[in-house]
């Protein structure tokens, strides 16, 4: 149980996270570059903040997760072609982190998980085998993302449907957040020139941002509820 002036501290971080998220948005629309690298570097920090101040024990894997996030930031910012493949295997490093806290704190029932991540697979395999890009490493590195992403999905939703908990709920908001994500991404990727880019920039800082909140929020409660049954 959280002390009073734990629970203020930890109210004041999401609230300066959520500064943070509005100042990069801020930053993206005016086009003010400093202020987009400071929210990018601020916005992981802050999380993990949040996390070492509420957590009943501390998870090293987590802080692996919000490094990897924040290598990923700083990789989105500089915006360069050679930092492309990095940039994606460090993002399918941090799927793969968090399909291990996923996979720790719910049922081991993934035969249900992967029926319900079929419908997210095929999905994200026919928005890949209809561009150009599907041959291309690139491509192929996008679609395994996505694969473990559509993984995670399965499991949130299995989890969810079993028991709508605190726990799974907000494991649910994440995943579909994180979902929703990968589906701007291939769109960013292949189609971005009929849509201003400036927007899908937009919608990936909310996206974000709020899908790892959320993630955190489902660390966060899984613990406390491990820590309970102890």
């Amino acid at each position: 149980m959280l002390t009073k002036n734990t629970l203020n501290t930890v109210n004041i971080l999401i609230l300066c996270y959520f500064i943070v998220v509005l100042a990069e948005i801020v930053s993206h629309l005016f086009v003010i570059r400093p202020g987009v690298l400071v929210a990018k570097i601020s916005g992981p920090i802050l999380l993990a903040l949040v996390y070492r101040t509420s957590s009943v024990r501390a998870n090293p894997f987590f802080y692996v997760l919000v490094i990897l996030l924040l290598f990923t930031n700083i990789l989105v910012f500089l915006n360069h072609q050679n930092f492309y493949a990095l940039g994606m295997i460090i993002s399918i490093l941090q799927k793969v982190v968090m399909l291990f806290f996923v996979m720790r704190f719910t049922a081991k029932k993934y035969g249900v998980a992967l029926l319900a991540a079929l419908p997210f697979i095929f999905s994200f395999y026919y928005l890949t085998s209809i561009t150009d890009g599907f041959e291309t490493v690139g491509g192929n590195s996008l679609f395994f993302e996505s694969i473990l992403v559509s993984f995670i999905g399965g499991i949130a939703l299995a989890a969810y449907l079993k028991n709508d908990n605190r726990q799974h709920s907000w494991l649910m908001i994440s995943a579909l957040l994180f979902i929703g994500l990968q589906f701007v991404v291939f769109i960013e990727q292949y189609y971005f020139a009929f849509i201003s880019f400036r927007l899908f920039s937009l919608i990936t800082i909310v996206l974000c941002s709020f899908a790892f909140l959320a993630f955190y929020k489902f660390v966060n409660a899984a613990e406390r509820n491990e820590n309970l049954n102890l």
